[in-house]
């Protein structure tokens, strides 16, 4: 990951944040435009290099997997469902032709070098999550990222998956 990719990854954990404190305080319109203001990241990032496309395409595609939980805890199941077809969608535009290599077991590429964080260990879990209830064969990548990054957060003290 090139250092401009880091901080745009930065800045995107950073409305993560925003979105959950607005959420917490009940505020939709905020959660909307933090989870809107990293979208606008993810599209107009120069991305050249291959590393900072597959970061990008992971940071849109944990953003989805935020929106539908924040939608699905408001109780919104339409939308959070939506919102998860949406996340699946751009894993297989990401790794189409990669379906053997999931099934298999093959752990995810490590795009997630320089992702480490609470939040990233918290999505890369939840999507791992959705992947495993709607029975798709990408679930054991995302298993197996999830513990390779919550083992970089907390090292041998790893929380435990809601």
């Amino acid at each position: 990951m090139t250092q401009a990719m880091g901080r745009c990854a930065e800045e995107i954990r950073g409305c993560w944040l925003q979105s959950d404190s607005a959420l917490k305080e009940g505020d939709t319109e905020r959660a909307n435009r933090a989870f809107g203001r990293v979208f606008e990241l993810v599209d107009s990032f120069p991305a050249i290099e291959a590393a900072d496309v597959r970061t990008l395409q992971l940071l849109g595609i944990l953003t989805w997997v935020k929106v539908a939980a924040a939608l699905e805890a408001t109780g919104q199941d339409e939308e959070a469902r939506e919102a998860q077809v949406q996340a699946f969608t751009m894993l297989d535009d990401m790794y189409g032709d990669e379906e053997q290599d999931a099934a298999a077991g093959t752990p995810a590429q490590d795009i997630t070098e320089g992702l480490a964080s609470e939040e990233s260990v918290d999505l890369v879990g939840r999507l791992y999550l959705l992947c495993s209830k709607a029975g798709r064969k990408d679930s054991l990548r995302w298993g197996r990222c999830f513990m390779d990054l919550d083992l970089k957060v907390h090292g041998e003290n790893p929380r435990s998956l809601n």
